[in-house]
């Protein structure tokens, strides 16, 4: 394996996970909301779910793709529906918190994501879709064997995602000693929709290519 590949397979690695996108945000949001322990189970499902996109991606996802667009859009459909659907809870557990003003005495509707739901996640996510394609097409020469190639690729975006998934929810955590209660979970809840709902309509006009 060539070292200055690798380098820069690590680099964009780096680069494109802690940069601003739909699993960042959401998870900054889960550990504000939720607190760390709890977005474990999120984090863990975004690793697996784009190390399996990601390898899709390095055993030919791309041509698939080329060859069977509809696919693609099936996917974002279901998937921008499902954050919709996901973002209506969090609205109204911000109803419900602003009438009863704590969260200690009202069972919410508002939940983390489970493990599974951020890993079929990956699928529809846009980011996730155009760094697996990009990564794919761009560090071929990392490894003669595709197998090799993929479990390089994949096990090194773990490692990364993993470092800037906990970043992110880390940074949430601090904010849910402050805002966990009262006013500023309705607040907390409403920008856990909204962002639920913007990544919706990102997954649904944005383009693979």
């Amino acid at each position: 394996m060539d070292g200055a590949i690798f380098g820069s397979l690590l680099g964009f690695a780096a680069i494109t996970s802690i940069t601003p996108g739909p699993n960042n945000f959401m998870q900054m949001s889960s550990g504000a909301l939720f607190g760390f322990r709890r977005t474990i189970p999120h984090i863990a499902g975004i690793q697996i779910g784009f190390a399996s996109l990601m390898a899709a991606c390095v055993f030919g996802l791309g041509a698939v793709v080329d060859q069977f667009p509809w696919l693609v859009t099936i996917v974002k459909v279901i998937g921008a529906v499902w954050l919709v659907w996901l973002a209506l809870k969090f609205f109204k557990a911000a109803l419900e918190t602003s009438e009863n003003l704590s969260l200690a005495e009202e069972d919410t509707s508002a939940r983390p994501l489970k493990f599974y739901e951020a890993a079929f996640f990956q699928w529809a996510n846009p980011k996730a879709l155009i760094m697996g394609l990009v990564a794919a097409g761009l560090y071929v020469e990392i490894a003669q064997s595709t197998v090799l190639r993929a479990l390089i690729i994949c096990s090194t975006f773990m490692a990364v995602g993993i470092i800037s998934s906990t970043t992110w929810t880390l940074a949430g955590h601090t904010l849910n000693r402050y805002m966990s209660s009262g006013r500023s979970a309705v607040f907390l809840n409403a920008i856990m929709g909204l962002l639920l709902v913007a990544t919706a309509a990102i997954i649904l006009i944005a383009k693979a290519q």
